[in-house]
């Protein structure tokens, strides 16, 4: 069970009145009994530190037998669980004039705390304290008068056994200046760890103690923190007047310091406090302050810890022994064990796809390794313009560029969380950090040797619900790679020299709770060992700080980019070299010639396959070639048959055909299964883990039982060890971890297989309960997808139906709304029955209208526009954003039927004729939509005037303006970029601009440079990146010149010049927070009515929630009251303005961004690009000047 205490610390109690005119410590009496009657902290012990009175004057402890009875009658406990050690104001100092200040020498010091010697330190100048301390405590303990190490107390609570030292480092206190002037004398302390060493084993040593240990004279410092290591677990101090919280290492084993802060009236230091909880192997701790408003209590302390629960949590790490010499002997061949086998296991990746599933070994100078492209995660906060993180390019680092950020160019900061998409090659990168930390460190930017340590979190280990320590979780490690390692060997390791601490998968655990504990894990851990650093690993979905999946440290965050066309060529001509020149060297040949053939036939392998993907009609496999995995796919079907699915789906099927058949057919091997035998198989066992055991690995009792239980339903079946011994071996979709345990070498192919069972599941049976009930759980997120890519048009409409049936529905998360458009741009054959069914239900929430018709215009097809035509005419909407919802939905399908209608595909339709709106000063409808926009909306912001926040001068938005609804999205923005190859007249003006320096002087020359092809100069750079690339997503990676370009565009459409063009910064603010209809207020702070909440995930894209940017329009409550959306987040906005009119180098952005956290996103927040910048979080909205 746990054990919890209260620890304060530092009174100053006098003798001018009782305790309660104090208010501070008032209320901390109040507080701590509503404290535990709430049974949020219910101490079983209360630890005072020290500073009981302000002079050690007899008269001023009567205040502190009040104080502190009530104090223990508020918490509900007595006297004895009540421990107090002495400070310096427990001091009487007169009585300490004419004894030795203090020593020199540690004879001199060994000398004076002779037991045989009296000490009239203590006695003399502690008269007071312990007269009081002895009648206090009388018949419970006693105050000594001939050590500092007061008696140790065994304790028994709530099953655990604990160990109290109390220490006096107060008795050479006499002024100010007695830092490194004080002893507690180790003759002292040895006597007492002898007591620790008498008794039975304690669970947790605890000893208090007033100074912190810097305050001892050198003369004995380094002796009593190394014993202290050697004896106790938690060292509690106070004096220092400020909370604080550290682990300290030591060869010696090592403690945790915790110091409680000052408890006394003053302004000049903040009053703290903390409670602690001690559970398994974990403290944690609960930082209280004392506040006067509006109330006066004491509460909980967010300046201490990070949030989202600013608590902290540290575990103990006991150490080995105080003969670490002998210890550092007999560890290291230990250690050279350990890091051949990091070597083995992590210095080698096996190429799926190469005869046998042979292993190659991870270099950056080998041709097989090929770095990531990194971005990093930017510090936030920073105002300052001057020093912006924008200035320098898109952040994009090499592998060990961005350790060397993280870990040397960032001060304190001790972890880089890398967060990448499946396939992306987190774990290669972890086994190429931890070969180039043991081969060369120095290329990581560490100037010493590297410890490393490997631990894949799924793996971790606990008992008693606690997660194991991390060394105890690394000595686990060691044995299942059959070097039995003690968790002490690890200790040592961690807390000497520099360490490495690869984390692999965090999303690899399925519970979202689980992996909220691992956090604090990671933070305990990190805490604990405080000269280590830390890289951990997750896919985006298992890392959501909305879902409280976070790290409380202070880390860099680092997301893995896609492999660019330039990156997939280099993979493409590594991999078929490597995959050639594995193959055995054929008769007839030399070695060396036959070397040359397979050379010369991987250089073809990788031209042919280039020019296929470079192809224009294989944008989709660009995109998917941009992942790793699936890259590395694609090169097996290739090198076999020169083959290349059209979807992810199809290329995992022909991936599966290849390794479980068909490549040992074309050896002349016969397999031992067909691949469509094996995947009866695998496909239900895939399944079980998915739903049954949560993991991606199994025991292999367990695999064999679930395995056989299929293969008995086969004609002549293998036997389930020589099938198990296929999967490892020869097609090598298996790998043993351990001696009893199975994994699939990849993820993504259980997943898929997990898919594939589940389209025979609900073929069969039609349920859909695990699907519906796990959507939006980023466990099922892949398997849902290959599921719905593998099903037909009814298995389609069957998820829909029992999806919108499912009260899942009622309110989806943005989360759950973007995993259902990808799921509708996957299905390979869609129905919309009963999405139309489901929207004309009466009783539908508004979110879940919403959403519906999301799902039809993403469908995109016409025979919805019916029922749409009933939705409205029935007036079903829920609210106006509903009906214009419905709206826009109509437009998009009608444009699709009678473009489908005209290319002769179908009976032709009269085509809906729409023309532009006539808008002049007389005739000013609230919106209009533009025929060239593909019907845009565009939404009146009436002129007007606001209060500056940072200036205070009034600014005025001086026209009335129309601003899109929306930012210009990729649909949107095609269409301009299809525009410039065929208007001259558009490509004339453009020129005529670059001559005259219209825009700026800088675009002369920005023009120059592609004057020869336009549609490539203004093109978006994230055009075909799957993450940014959708039609309904807002257009990044475009300069200022091409947003200008745009609106030059749509003004020539209307042949009216300059009718359409980006706000000025006064415009965008005054339609983002501006209040309509009032002069000289401040912007609201963020777009939406002041009534709403600050920003969550709800309101917003920001901060990474989602990872990417979102469909426009996807975050209704985010809207401003006129009707405009992603005013904040999701994409930061170019305008017109200037940042500085006096340098004119700089236009000025806002909005914020899905990148940036909320600060950014204020209506006021403005920050600047230089006009020929662009990156994957800046797009624009345009206006239209009536």
């Amino acid at each position: 069970m746990a054990l919890t205490w209260l620890h304060v610390s530092d009174f100053h109690l006098s003798d001018k009145g009782p305790y309660s005119q104090e208010v501070i410590l008032r209320s901390l009496v109040s507080s701590v009994r509503q404290f535990r009657e709430k049974g949020e902290q219910v101490p079983d012990l209360i630890f005072a530190t020290g500073d009981i009175a302000q002079n050690g004057k007899a008269k001023e402890y009567d205040a502190a037998t009040k104080f502190f009875d009530d104090l223990l009658e508020a918490a509900g406990l007595n006297r004895d669980r009540l421990f107090i050690i002495p400070g310096n104001h427990d001091v009487d100092r007169k009585m300490g004039k004419g004894l030795e200040r203090t020593f020199n020498t540690k004879d001199d010091v060994d000398e004076y705390f002779d037991p045989q010697t009296p000490t009239p330190h203590l006695t003399q100048k502690f008269q007071a304290f312990s007269s009081w301390y002895n009648s206090y405590f009388s018949g419970i303990r006693s105050f000594p008068t001939n050590t500092t190490c007061s008696p140790v107390e065994i304790l028994t609570i709530n099953n655990c056994r604990i160990a109290v030292l109390p220490l006096n480092s107060a008795l050479f206190s006499i002024d100010d200046r007695d830092v490194a002037q004080l002893f507690i004398g180790r003759l002292c302390l040895d006597n007492a760890r002898e007591q620790l060493k008498r008794q039975a084993a304690a669970e947790l040593t605890i000893a208090l103690i007033h100074h912190p240990l810097d305050w001892l004279s050198q003369v004995e410092r380094r002796n009593i923190k190394a014993a202290l290591g050697e004896s106790v677990d938690l060292l509690l101090h106070g004096h220092c007047h400020e909370i604080d919280a550290e682990s300290i290492a030591s060869a010696n084993g090592g403690f945790i310091k915790l110091a409680a802060g000052a408890a006394y009236q003053t302004r000049k230091w903040p009053n703290s406090a903390m409670y602690v909880t001690f559970e398994g192997n974990r403290v944690t701790i609960f930082p209280i302050r004392y506040e006067d408003s509006p109330n006066e209590k004491w509460t909980l302390d967010t300046s201490v810890f990070p949030s989202p629960l600013y608590t902290g949590t540290f575990f103990l790490s006991k150490g080995t022994s105080a003969e670490s010499p002998e210890s550092d002997k007999l560890h290291h061949p230990c250690k050279e064990r350990y890091q051949a086998t990091l070597k083995e296991e992590l210095g080698y990746i096996r190429m799926l796809g190469l005869p046998g599933v042979e292993s190659v070994k991870v270099n950056l100078n080998d041709d097989t390794f090929v770095p990531l492209r990194m971005s990093d995660r930017q510090d936030k906060g920073n105002s300052v313009p001057e020093k912006s993180f924008w200035q320098g390019g898109e952040h994009i680092f090499s592998p060990d560029e961005i350790m060397k950020r993280a870990f040397r160019d960032r001060r304190g900061c001790r972890m880089l969380l890398v967060i990448g998409d499946p396939g992306s090659g987190k774990t290669t990168l972890l086994k190429y950090y931890a070969l180039r930390a043991l081969e060369d460190s120095a290329r990581l930017g560490f100037s010493d040797p590297v410890n490393v340590f490997y631990l894949p979190l799924r793996e971790l280990s606990s008992h008693a619900g606690h997660y194991d320590t991390l060394p105890a979780n690394l000595a686990s490690w060691s044995v299942m790679q059959h070097h039995a390692i003690k968790k002490e060997c690890f200790v040592d390791w961690l807390q000497s020299g520099t360490s490495l601490v690869l984390l692999d998968g965090l999303d690899e655990i399925s519970n979202t709770q689980e992996r909220i504990e691992v956090c604090k894990w990671i933070d305990a851990a990190l805490n604990t060992f405080t000269v280590a650093c830390f890289v951990v690993t997750s896919r985006a979905t298992g890392y959501r700080k909305d879902e409280g999946v976070e790290l409380a440290a202070d880390y860099e965050r680092a997301d893995v980019q896609d492999f660019t066309s330039e990156q997939q060529e280099r993979f493409l001509r590594n991999w078929f070299k490597a995959a050639f020149l594995k193959e055995p060297c054929e008769k007839g040949f030399e070695e060396a010639e036959w070397q040359e053939k397979q050379q010369k036939e991987a250089e073809a392998r990788t031209i042919t396959i280039v020019e296929h993907l470079n192809a224009e009609k294989n944008k989709g496999l660009r995109q998917l070639a941009a992942i790793p995995m699936i890259l590395q796919i694609m090169a097996i079907l290739w090198k076999d048959r020169e083959y290349m699915p059209d979807s992810r789906v199809k290329l995992y099927e022909a991936s599966l055909d290849y390794l479980l058949e068909f490549r040992d057919k074309r050896r002349g091997i016969v397999p031992l299964l067909s691949a469509l035998r094996a995947r009866q198989v695998l496909a239900p066992l895939s399944l079980w883990m998915q739903e049954k055991l949560k993991k991606d690995e199994a025991s292999r009792v367990e695999m064999h039982k679930k395995m056989k239980e299929q293969l008995d339903k086969q004609d002549k079946p293998p036997s389930v060890d020589d099938f198990c011994d296929y999967l490892v071996k020869r097609s090598g979709l298996l790998v043993e971890t351990g001696a009893h345990d199975y994994l699939f070498r990849h993820k993504s192919f259980r997943e898929y297989l997990a898919g594939v069972q589940l389209v025979t599941k609900v073929r069969s049976t039609r349920y859909l309960g695990n699907l519906i009930a796990g959507f939006g759980n980023d466990w099922w997120d892949e398997p849902i997808r290959f599921f719905i890519a593998q099903g037909d048009e009814e298995i389609f409409n069957l998820f829909m139906k029992k999806l919108f049936d499912s009260p899942v529905s009622d309110e989806l998360t943005p989360k759950q709304q973007w995993l259902l458009q990808t799921l509708i741009e996957e299905a390979p054959l869609k129905k919309v029955d009963a999405l139309c069914t489901k929207l004309l239900v009466a009783t539908n929430t508004a979110s879940r209208q919403r959403v519906i018709l999301d799902c039809l215009k993403t469908i995109g097809k016409s025979a919805a526009i019916k029922t749409l035509e009933q939705f409205k005419t029935r007036d079903l909407a829920k609210n106006k954003d509903v009906a214009d919802r419905a709206d826009e939905v109509m437009y998009t399908l009608q444009e699709l039927k009678d473009k489908t209608a005209q290319s002769g595909n179908m009976e032709k339709a009269a085509p809906k004729t729409i023309t532009s709106q006539i808008i002049n000063f007389e005739n000013r409808p609230i919106s209009f939509r533009n025929p060239n926009e593909h019907n845009a909306e565009y939404i009146l912001i009436k002129k007007g005037s606001y209060l500056d926040s940072e200036t205070k001068k009034q600014k005025n938005a001086e026209k009335d303006l129309y601003f899109a609804k929306y930012p210009v999205t990729n649909k949107l923005y095609r269409s301009f970029i299809a525009a410039l190859g065929e208007s001259s007249k558009l490509q004339e003006e453009l020129k005529k601009i670059a001559k005259n320096n219209s825009w700026d002087a800088g675009f002369s020359g920005y023009f120059n440079k592609g004057e020869n092809d336009l549609a490539a100069l203004f093109c978006s750079e994230n055009d075909e990146d799957r993450k940014f690339g959708g039609d309904d997503q807002p257009v990044v990676g475009i300069t200022w010149y091409a947003a200008q370009a745009y609106c030059l565009w749509l003004s020539q459409c209307e042949d009216k010049p300059d009718s359409y063009r980006l706000p000025t910064e006064v415009e965008w603010e005054w339609a983002a927070g501006g209040r309509q209809g009032t002069i000289g207020k401040k912007v609201r702070k963020y777009p939406w009515a002041d009534e709403k909440r600050e920003p969550d995930s709800k309101l917003l894209n920001y901060d990474g929630n989602v990872g990417a940017t979102t469909p426009v329009g996807s975050y209704p409550e985010g809207a401003t009251p006129e009707g405009l959306y992603d005013m904040a987040g999701n994409v930061w906005e170019w305008t017109d303005s200037w940042y500085n009119e006096e340098t004119c180098s700089n236009r000025v952005i806002r909005g914020g961004s899905w990148y940036y956290d909320a600060e950014f996103c204020r209506s006021a927040y403005r920050y600047f690009n230089t006009p020929d910048y662009r990156y994957n979080y800046v797009g624009f909205r345009p206006v239209f000047v009536p």
